[in-house]
């Protein structure tokens, strides 16, 4: 399939079912959204998205009508100088058509308005990244409503991620991170850098702004569902004799919510007095500055240096997967402003062994990475990726190294642990263990009576401790086939088709993910599409109906209806 826009409610405070801004762990709702393949794919996944549940507000909930104009100027509340005060600067730069007259608008401006717990630790969270995010949308000449953006992506939390795969400030999804040049791999996730991902978010809103033809009411709709369902929108309403202006286009639900939310925070910023928020201030001085490291870095070096705890570090470096930079130079860290000079000071005068304990080992005659991975009690997959290495090819005299596992450099430090897997097709116990780096003894010790053998749709307990590295990917280019891929990267065609399921008649499109040495991921929830039945999904996902039903309470006697919300994986335990 092309890659998609997943849409996903999720709740804006604990009053309507919570998510995100600090709870990114609860899985929302999915919309799945076609994108055309002559088009860039769409970037995000909205399941860090306010939820979209909302009830209808009444044409009443504010004082004055409908029609009424808002206020061009908010003279009861005292703003700073521009100059002085980054949010002031942000108000100032206004060019969006607030369009307050629109009911959508007006009820997320009330949504937003009675339940501010959202907003304010958005805020909060904005404090270190927001002096350099309107450096950039300043550089562009951009309307400055864009820096409210993340506060409805991800409530502004870089580490933020969906179930999805979408990932940071700007909810990036892996095939999109790929085409925009935000390269991700073993040691780093550039959707979760804050000043790379910025860069790429705002040169894709240019591109569909440009595309637009100017129209940032479309373009923001584009970002969210992705330009193929905008595009197919606007072609329909021509043909019918429409309008196509974005408010009356026919778009998904959550489509024709993302920009009102963004429109009502604008709404409220506009004139905070009128809605009860005391709007913080900030000065307008970078609170974080970028520090260029020597070589590999361990973080909890870079934070003795720093002075500061690694959880401190790490929530500013969120990108940072394991536990240190990758190897080589080049890497840059987002370090307290007031702290850089005396830490660049540090690294120049370090000495290369100090800044990194290094574990490493000399390919031998006889090795093969299956017994140089239990060796060292780690898995193939994570020494193929610490290593770059594409199949399990080695030779002799190469040095490997060996990532580091426990501890506060564990791997994947931002995972949830994940403590239960659902059996697939095609999988043993040898290869579930070696993925989730654990043995087959613990495996089996986990799951008190199953033995070897083991059946697609079974749930198996993976110990707590856990995480499993994520498979690499390939990005379908144009021309590319199943079997060019499987030589490139020394597989067989039956595993690609296995582990991304694809069908015998299924179709590669260019922008599409692949994983290329193990699963892909299995989603926590598929939202229903027309001609889908109970038995098909269950095949696509490799499971069995009976468990399908079971994983959603569902009778034998139920039926599905397109845009329910079914669960393929069992819930996360926390403990």
């Amino acid at each position: 399939m092309p890659p998609r826009a997943h849409g996903a409610r999720v709740a804006l405070i604990a009053c309507i079912g919570l998510t995100l801004a600090g709870c990114a762990t609860q899985k929302p709702a999915t919309s799945p959204a076609g994108t055309s393949t002559s088009a860039p794919p769409a970037p995000v996944d909205r399941s860090l998205s306010v939820d979209t549940s909302v009830a209808e507000a009444s044409e009443d909930v504010e004082v004055e009508r409908p029609d009424t104009a808002e206020p061009a100027t908010a003279d009861d509340y005292d703003w700073p100088d521009p100059e002085q005060d980054l949010w002031s600067q942000i108000r100032n730069g206004f060019q969006i058509d607030a369009n307050s007259d629109r009911r959508r608008v007006r009820r997320w401006t009330q949504q937003f308005a009675t339940h501010q717990r959202h907003l304010k630790t958005s805020l909060e969270r904005a404090r270190p990244f927001l002096w350099h995010i309107m450096q950039r949308i300043d550089e562009r000449d951009m309307p400055t409503e864009i820096a409210l953006l993340p506060i409805v992506e991800s409530g502004y939390d870089a580490s933020a991620r969906s179930y999805m795969g979408a990932s940071g400030l700007w909810q990036f999804m892996p095939g999109t991170a790929d085409h925009m040049g935000l390269s991700r791999d073993w040691w780093y996730d550039g959707r979760n850098d804050v000043i790379a991902s910025t860069d790429a978010a705002l040169d894709y809103l240019d591109t569909l702004q440009r595309r637009y033809d100017g129209d940032w009411l479309l373009a923001l709709a584009a970002y969210n569902a992705g330009p193929g369902r905008v595009d197919a929108a606007l072609a329909r309403a021509r043909r019918e004799g429409g309008d196509s202006a974005y408010w009356d286009l026919d778009l998904p639900l959550e489509t024709t919510d993302y920009v009102p939310k963004l429109l009502a925070l604008r709404r409220i910023m506009a004139t905070p007095n009128r809605f009860g928020i005391d709007w913080p201030t900030l000065d307008n001085t970078p609170r974080t500055r970028t520090v260029k490291l020597p070589g590999q870095t361990e973080l909890a070096v870079a934070a003795r240096m720093l002075d500061m705890s690694e959880e401190e570090l790490r929530r500013l470096n969120p990108a940072m997967q394991r536990w240190a930079s990758a190897p080589g130079d080049g890497v840059r860290l987002l370090v307290p402003a007031a702290k850089a000079a005396a830490f660049r000071r540090e690294l120049a005068s370090a000495a290369p062994a100090t800044l990194i304990r290094r574990n490493t080992h000399t390919v031998r005659r006889g090795d093969v990475l299956g017994r140089i991975a239990e060796q060292y009690g780690v898995s193939v997959a994570a020494l193929r990726q610490a290593n770059h290495l594409r199949g399990d090819r080695i030779r002799i005299g190469q040095n490997l190294q060996i990532p580091r596992t426990g501890g506060p450099g564990r791997p994947n430090p931002t995972a949830e642990p994940s403590e239960t897997y659902i059996v697939q097709a095609g999988d043993s116990m040898w290869e579930i263990a070696n993925r989730y780096n654990v043995s087959v003894s613990t495996l089996q010790r986990a799951n008190r009576g199953v033995g070897s053998s083991i059946r697609p749709g079974q749930a198996l307990r993976i110990p707590g401790s856990a995480t499993p590295p994520a498979p690499s990917t390939h990005i379908v280019r144009s021309g590319d086939s199943l079997s060019k891929i499987a030589h490139a990267n020394d597989v067989s065609i039956a595993d690609l088709r296995r582990w991304n399921r694809l069908g015998a008649n299924t179709l590669l499109q260019p922008g599409q993910t692949l994983a290329i040495d193990g699963p892909a991921p299995l989603p926590d929830f598929y939202e229903v599409e027309r001609g889908d039945s109970l038995w098909s999904i269950a095949t696509r996902f490799s499971m069995q109906v009976t468990t399908l039903r079971s994983l959603n309470d569902m009778s034998s006697g139920s039926t599905i209806r397109p845009g329910q919300r079914l669960r393929l994986q069992p819930p996360v335990s926390s403990g």
